[in-house]
């Protein structure tokens, strides 16, 4: 056989090719989409040929006729392409609905097999996406449902899914194939409501790669600025990422947990998650929040690993999210709100799956060796405390903490740049009081050096709130104070972290940038302050385990003392501090006032001579208090330099300084005397009365002050304003008592020798510095000083004050009569006279004339009137209030809001329609309560109120239907409203306690269980005794209504209880009044019987009229009114001469 030639020659004379040329694969007919016309023509156009052109072309003709649907405005135009569709795939039915085998769309799916056996990556990018395309047409008619079904199981055939794994492992440059099996996928898996994503999933092999979609995550296009463009080019990593948040919307718990399993997937959901569109990442948190962290039925541990310490970390990043285009800002906006709801609530929440209950101050292990501890023979020998204690001094450097993912993602959370981040580490903080230290431990990279950036400000005001934290009861523990006390190199990391050393705050402190040095007295006022709290709860610790909480306490005040800086550095700061910075002079002074009071061993260390500050501050006020922007704060200053002057061993209170005409303690008085009824001087006032209270000058028996009935006198009044002289008059009796005071003891007990005074009995108190005034009246009243006059006159009312508190009336007579002899002047002698005359009127007229201010003096309080009768003296309570025939407490509340409806007391009305006489009136207001109680139950901040109501529902469901509901228990549950609301109230805590008794209240026991609370247990605020008790005494004289109501009262005791408050020396007036209104309402409600026969009343009248009792003429009204409208038969079988001793009380 012969070789071929080398080459071959053609008759043009070329040379042929040697080798077989490659055929090119060409479309015979190009692509062109044509309109369709009926269903039989897109069936012609869609059947399955040889030609791949033409294929194209059908493909390409359907899409356009989906599109047309979706874009269609015209609904008649539209109506006619749906039936035109619908009747297409009609001509698809299969022959058995049950053979899974069928193929529905048969050409359409021929022609994507062809597409991939020919390779053709035009038909195989198309066919998927026009069956996407055509899926999400129908997914919204009901009438096309079963065609979508049919396509979808078609589509997870093992055909098709073989050439949709194919296309989702193509190359990354083949994204136009990769993204419509996508589409396709996620409208398979969202169609009907997830009808078939269960069976997709089954398939996961080629649906759900792991591989492939981790992959397809990563790829990623750079956003072209405008969202339109980006939204209808979508990238590959969009269409994956969809398609796996669908799988989360649509799977069962099952599956989601699967997927959640596989770590490396959901990282990359995750990852550079900064650089997603927003429309992306909106859609991401909002699936992940509502189909992951809020679906009850996923399991923790699944929650747990898409909410690593990674993933947290790449979220945090959207903190700083910004775009380069144009976008709304509000835009922008939501992406970090969004993302800080979002990082809230699954960082705060146990069901959310990484916040693990942990024991506050305590490290995990510790609890359990919380025993009790060793009582044999041998443990009595040494008690070594805590020394003994092996793990107590462990935890110096490093703590372990069981929220491991929230410790190592707090690490990479940036507070000093971002409020947000700020915020979220707090709330964390907050609910896991375990990682404060942790984090504080392990932050070593970021010191305090004062420099005045925004990194420097940030991280302080994050320190600042940091501090401010609630301090942990018990330290941690649930069930109250353990033997052991958590460790104090714990504790201290709450109060004064690691990086607020010594060294850095002194540094602070010492900066020229005043706003450095005021941030770091602010810082060091709030550590002091969280200091105080952590001391006073470790000082709660029962008896019996006392003894290590108070060492605990011991060792945390020392180790707070070595952090904080040193006293010498606060004064430095406070002489740098210019006058006219009026803010941070006030911030400086405070914190010195509270090392004096917290930490007094560190500020007894260096020597402060107060009294120049004080003078200084003094200086300003010597004009008299003026309102005006710098004026509460240096009123502020003013009462910390007090406090301090309180303290100081060195203080002189009543040694004239030379910048000053008088004694600091006078000048503060006149501060007092001349400042307005609105200045807040509360706390000013609050430190002379302990002052004098140490010196026991003034005397505190009495009900009323006797420093107020001293400030009050010397008020300007009418035509009488006390002069310059008049202070000197009082500061010097003053230094004199301080001088002598033993003297002026005998000189009373002398008085009341010789001249039968009474001032040394405990009912007839008396201020001995009215025998200090005695004595020096006669020397300034025969000197040569001006305003003697003035100075006559304020004697004469101060003695009337002082009277009217209470005070020993014969011996100030005596007081007042010495004076007079003295006085050598007529017009001295007539001032005393002239207002001793007068006597009760004009003090009455003087006390009466101011209208007090919160924290100011109240004259009011000290007006005692005589005891002669008055129009005042007759009782305000009448007949109990008729039923309002009206009624329109039934629908009053219902146009307001429920707050506004309490406080109005439109709620009140409702609860009291229960105690109506008519059962139809009880009801309706039955029903409305009920409403009201559904209402409030949507606000997590009337969570009282819904109790309180609840309980009231209970209480009253079974009473209404046969009687009336008692008045009391009306008066009490619109009262009990008022308090629930506002959580200030002093008896909020108790109410609280008794809402949480039970579901329901036992009706009989309501009037005694709150007189037993009230009066025979102490209040939760110590001044709040006599508000709890009248507040019940008008509770129960408004629920005495009816003689039902009397019964009960008259079983639980109630009278007896009040009778026996009302001898009380001490007992305000006004309680008093309020008594005898309960008595009297008592007799309206044929009480009376039961009052004189029951309670001995008319005894205990004559004995509180034997007493003189202030409001004799009122018991006297009060036994006419028992006479008229008792069973008189009665109560004189059952005495045997009553009427005698009634006669008797009202002659006399």
């Amino acid at each position: 056989m012969s070789k071929r030639p080398a080459a071959l020659v053609a008759e043009n004379g070329s040379t042929l090719p040697t080798k077989r040329l490659k055929l090119e694969q060409r479309d015979r007919t190009p692509a062109k989409a044509q309109d369709v016309l009926s269903s039989r023509h897109l069936q012609q156009l869609l059947s399955f040929q040889q030609d791949a052109g033409l294929l194209k072309n059908g493909i390409q003709s359907l899409k356009m006729f989906l599109e047309s649907i979706a874009r269609s405005e015209d609904e008649s135009a539209k109506s006619t392409r749906l039936a035109i569709l619908k009747e297409y795939l009609d001509r698809y039915k299969p022959r058995a609905d049950g053979d899974e085998q069928n193929i529905y769309l048969s050409d359409v799916m021929q022609t994507w097999s062809f597409a991939g056996q020919s390779n053709n990556d035009s038909l195989l990018s198309a066919v998927p996406a026009v069956l996407a395309l055509l899926l999400k047409t129908i997914s919204t008619l009901i009438d096309f449902r079963d065609y979508g079904i049919r396509l979808c199981k078609t589509a997870l055939q093992q055909a098709q899914l073989k050439l949709i794994s194919r296309s989702l492992a193509s190359p990354k440059s083949k994204e136009y194939i990769i993204s419509p099996c996508l589409r396709l996928l996620t409208e398979v898996v969202s169609f009907d409501g997830g009808a078939l994503a269960k069976l997709l999933y089954a398939r996961r092999d080629l649906t759900f790669n792991n591989r492939d979609l981790v992959r397809n995550l990563g790829l990623r296009r750079a956003l072209s600025g405008d969202p339109e463009e980006d939204r209808r080019k979508p990238s590959v990593r969009y269409n994956t990422l969809r398609y796996i948040l669908a799988n989360f919307r649509y799977q069962d718990q099952d599956a989601k947990s699967d997927i959640l399993g596989q770590s490396n997937l959901v990282r990359a959901i995750f990852e550079d998650i900064k650089q997603d569109s927003t429309e992306n990442i909106v859609e991401t948190i909002n699936v992940v929040r509502k189909h992951i962290i809020l679906d009850g039925a996923l399991p923790r541990s699944s929650k747990s690993r898409l909410l690593t310490d990674r993933n947290l970390g790449r979220l945090a990043t959207l903190y700083s999210f910004e775009e380069s285009s144009a976008l709304p800002l509000d835009q922008v906006e939501s992406v970090q709100v969004l993302t800080h709801r979002f990082l809230l609530s699954v960082c705060t929440s146990t069901e959310a799956g990484i916040l693990v209950p942990q024991s506050g101050w305590y490290p995990p292990g510790i609890e359990k060796e919380n025993v009790e501890p060793d009582k044999s023979p041998e443990a009595d020998l040494i008690d070594l405390g805590l020394d003994s204690i092996e793990w107590y001094a462990k935890f110096r450097d490093k703590v372990p903490v069981r929220n491991t993912i929230l410790s190592n993602f707090a690490q990479n959370l940036r507070p000093y740049a971002n409020t947000m981040q700020s915020e979220l580490l707090l709330k964390i903080f907050d609910a896991a009081p375990e990682l404060v230290a942790d984090y504080f431990f392990r932050k070593k990279n970021f010191t305090f050096d004062p420099k005045l950036t925004a990194t420097w400000m940030g991280y302080c005001a994050f320190l600042f709130s940091s501090v401010q934290l609630p301090v942990l009861k018990f330290g941690g523990r649930k069930e109250g104070f353990g033997r052991t006390p958590p460790p104090v190199s714990v504790v201290i990391e709450s109060i004064l972290p690691q990086p607020l050393n010594q060294k850095a705050l002194s540094r602070c402190l010492n900066q020229n940038a005043c706003l450095v040095t005021f941030f770091t007295v602010r810082l060091l006022t709030v550590s002091f302050h969280k200091l105080q709290s952590v001391l006073s709860s470790f000082g709660s610790a029962p008896d019996e385990e006392k003894v290590l909480w108070v060492e605990a306490s011991t060792q945390l005040r020392k180790e707070f003392c070595r952090r904080c800086p040193k006293m010498k550095d606060i004064i430095l700061a406070y002489r740098r501090t210019s006058e006219e910075n009026a803010l941070q002079r006030e911030a400086v002074t405070r914190l010195l006032a509270t090392y004096y009071k917290i930490i007094p061993q560190v500020a007894l260390e260096e020597r402060f001579d107060v009294s120049i500050a004080l003078a200084s501050s003094l200086r300003r006020f010597e004009g008299g208090y003026a309102l005006n922007e710098d004026s509460g704060l240096r009123l502020l200053e003013l009462e910390h330099l007090l406090l301090i002057a309180e303290h100081s061993p060195i203080m002189r209170w009543w040694q004239k300084p030379e910048s000053l005409g008088l004694s600091p303690f006078i000048t503060i008085l006149k501060i007092l005397v001349d400042a307005p009824h609105e200045a807040p001087l509360g706390q000013i006032r609050k430190l002379l009365h302990s002052i004098v209270c140490e010196q026991n000058m003034l005397q505190q028996i009495t009900a009323e002050s006797s420093l107020d009935a001293l400030l009050v006198s010397l008020r300007k009044h009418d035509e009488w304003t006390p002069s310059r002289t008049t202070f000197e008059f009082v500061d010097n009796a003053m230094s004199s008592y301080v001088k002598k005071s033993v003297k002026y003891h005998d000189d009373l007990e002398f008085l009341v020798d010789t001249r039968g005074a009474d001032g040394s009995e405990p009912d007839h108190p008396i201020s001995l510095l009215h025998m200090t005034l005695m004595e020096q009246w006669p020397i300034w009243a025969s000197s040569d000083k001006k305003d003697i006059q003035s100075i006559a006159e304020w004697l004469a009312r101060y003695l009337t004050y002082s009277v009217h508190i209470g005070e020993a009336p014969r011996t100030i007579s005596i007081i007042r009569g010495n004076l007079v002899e003295a006085s050598d002047d007529g017009s001295y002698r007539k001032a005393l006279k002239q207002q001793n005359q007068s006597g009760f009127k004009k003090a009455s007229a003087a006390l009466v004339s101011a209208t007090p201010a919160e924290g100011s003096l109240d004259p009011k309080s000290l007006a005692v009137e005589p005891a002669t009768p008055a129009e005042d003296d007759e009782p305000n309570i009448g007949e109990p209030p008729a039923e309002d025939p009206e009624h329109n407490g039934l629908t009053r509340w219902m146009q307001k809001d429920i707050d506004e409806a309490v406080v109005d007391g439109d709620v009140g009305e409702l609860i009291m329609c229960l105690c109506s006489e008519h059962p139809d009136i009880r009801k309706q207001a039955f029903i409305g309560i009920q409403k009201l109680h559904a209402k409030a139950s949507t606000n997590a901040e009337r969570q009282q109120i819904y109790v309180l109501l609840g309980e009231l529902v209970e209480t009253a469901r079974d009473i209404i239907d046969t009687r009336r509901s008692p008045s009391f228990i009306g008066a009490f549950a619109s009262r009990a409203l008022l308090i629930v609301a506002d959580p200030l109230h002093t008896l909020y805590p108790k109410m609280n306690r008794f809402l949480n008794k039970g579901p329901l209240w036992t009706v009989e026991k309501v009037p005694s269980y709150w007189v037993d609370k009230i009066l025979l247990q102490p209040p939760d605020e110590d001044d709040a005794h006599y508000k709890e008790v009248e507040w019940l005494l008008d509770f129960l004289i408004d629920g005495l209504r009816t003689s039902e109501d009397m019964s009960t009262y008259r079983v639980r005791n109630v009278f007896e209880r009040f009778l026996s408050l009302y001898c009380s020396p001490f007992l305000p007036r006004v309680i008093k009044k309020k008594t005898i209104d309960l008595v009297f309402r008592a007799t309206c409600v044929e009480g009376s019987t039961t009052l004189i026969t029951r309670s001995g009343i008319i005894s205990w009248i004559e004995a509180q009229l034997s007493l003189k009792d202030t409001n004799n003429v009122m018991l006297k009204r009060l036994v006419k009114r028992l006479f008229a409208t008792s069973d008189w038969t009665r109560v004189e079988a059952w005495s045997g001469g009553m009427s005698e001793k009634i006669a008797h009380i009202t002659e006399s």
